[in-house]
């Protein structure tokens, strides 16, 4: 079996984060910056870049295990998947963030999340109901992230992953009618 794409992508945010730790610290200011266009950027770099080790290892598993359950689906349908969450959650974190720097793989993770329950949903195939219950008993405190209201969290990023992934389902479910 092949190494799935989640763990060369979860290579590359440990790599990113040691080089931002240690030679360029502005690095994360490559996530969103809401409404300035220097901030656009952010929308493709946001999800690789972390604030901290700390935030990058309490993001790493479940990247990984919600990344890699799509990627089993179809390693095309992971890369859209992830192209799908980062450009909308992106444009919703731009638009309606606060005014700090936003990044980290929250948002896409939640997209990931809420993918597999709506694509459960909307496919009505026992394989995707199994998992997409398995994943919610695992991850039911996902649904508390979005009322998470802190400074330092990207509330908003999550809400807009949860919608995004939820869209990808919505898509993916319509393309597999035709």
């Amino acid at each position: 079996m092949k190494i799935p794409y989640t763990f060369y992508l979860l290579a590359a945010m440990w790599g990113l984060q040691l080089i931002q730790s240690s030679i360029w610290p502005e690095l994360g200011h490559y996530g969103i910056l809401p409404r300035k266009m220097e901030g656009v950027v952010g929308i493709a770099f946001a999800p690789w870049i972390h604030h901290g080790w700390w935030h990058l290892m309490s993001n790493s598993i479940p990247f990984v295990i919600l990344g890699t359950l799509i990627e089993l689906k179809s390693k095309a349908l992971f890369w859209e998947v992830t192209l799908i969450i980062m450009v909308i959650a992106g444009v919703i974190t731009w638009t309606f963030g606060s005014s700090a720097y936003h990044a980290g793989a929250s948002g896409l993770i939640l997209g990931y999340w809420s993918f597999i329950l709506a694509e459960a949903y909307y496919s009505r195939s026992v394989k995707s109901l199994i998992t997409a219950l398995i994943v919610l008993i695992i991850y039911a405190g996902f649904i508390l992230i979005v009322f998470d209201f802190r400074t330092h969290i990207s509330w908003v990023g999550h809400v807009g992953g949860l919608i995004a992934g939820i869209v990808a389902a919505k898509f993916y479910a319509g393309s597999e009618k035709e």
